[in-house]
């Protein structure tokens, strides 16, 4: 517990300096094009269309998926699972990768080495801010109509922000210190959309229920449906389901533990490693 409070005083104190640098890489990434900040807008959507094409409008009148009623529910339904999935497959793979190629740069301005794995989080926040309002058209243009329940999206949105920074001090000091660990995290992302309830609903009745219950304990799908359950039908309160709950925030507190462990133990070496 001491080396999390450690890192949490560091990130605090980081905090002014993680924001200009985000803010500086979001507007690298298109400067030397004429529309420039356009692809902020037009990559995403055109990502979300090509899934919407090729799953909803191909499934949507399955009726083995209990979430969505017709086509006009399953697009919504299939959106805002892309939408939380693609920002976290995004900020999971770069923070993983932070210290690795930004430490001998960040070194030199005595900035916090736990900080640099939330700069790659932040980062990616413009684009999922542009992806989130896509599909909060598509919600509302569905007729899904706002209620007291979507208070509880800045639960979810938080608890997705803590995990991604927990799970990136673990992942991005083992990159550092097994660079081969990259490559298979990265080969474990590249499937996730399919075992993360993105696409294919875990908890059809159609799906075995040992197996659902087993991919239910994925973080990234208690963060999913949670969102779903806030915004589309059917929404419940998060404290209803205890033992999701439960599951959920041990996972979170391991990893916490774990990476602020290890990266305490080893961020002093990380420069020999690299």
């Amino acid at each position: 517990m001491k080396d999390i409070w450690k890192i949490i005083k560091e990130l605090v104190k980081s905090w002014p300096v993680v924001r200009r640098i985000a803010r500086y890489n979001n507007d690298q990434t298109y400067r030397q094009n004429y529309l420039g900040d356009f692809w902020h807008f037009a990559d995403p959507a055109l990502q979300i269309g090509v899934m919407i094409l090729m799953f909803a409008v191909r499934g949507g009148g399955d009726k083995s998926n209990p979430h969505a009623t017709g086509l006009a529910g399953y697009i919504a339904w299939i959106a805002l699972g892309m939408v939380t999935y693609f920002f976290m497959q995004s900020a999971m793979q770069k923070s993983a990768k932070s210290i690795q190629t930004q430490v001998n740069m960040l070194s030199r301005m005595k900035f916090s080495l736990a900080a640099i794995p939330l700069t790659e989080i932040v980062t990616e926040l413009r684009r999922y801010f542009v992806m989130l309002g896509m599909a909060f058209f598509a919600i509302l243009f569905m007729n899904v109509k706002p209620s007291i329940y979507w208070l509880q999206f800045f639960y979810y949105f938080i608890a997705m922000f803590i995990f991604l920074y927990a799970l990136s001090l673990v992942t991005s000091t083992i990159t550092v210190l097994v660079p081969d660990f990259y490559n298979a995290y990265a080969a474990v992302l590249r499937v996730g959309m399919w075992i993360s309830g993105v696409i294919i609903p875990v908890d059809s009745p159609s799906f075995p229920l040992l197996l659902s219950n087993i991919l239910k304990l994925n973080p990234l799908y208690y963060i999913i449906e949670g969102f779903r359950e806030t915004l589309l039908e059917n929404p419940i309160w998060f404290w209803q389901n205890v033992t999701a709950n439960l599951i959920f925030w041990g996972i979170v507190i391991i990893l916490l533990i774990l990476g602020a462990h290890i990266h305490m133990r080893f961020r002093s070496r990380f420069m020999d490693f690299v």
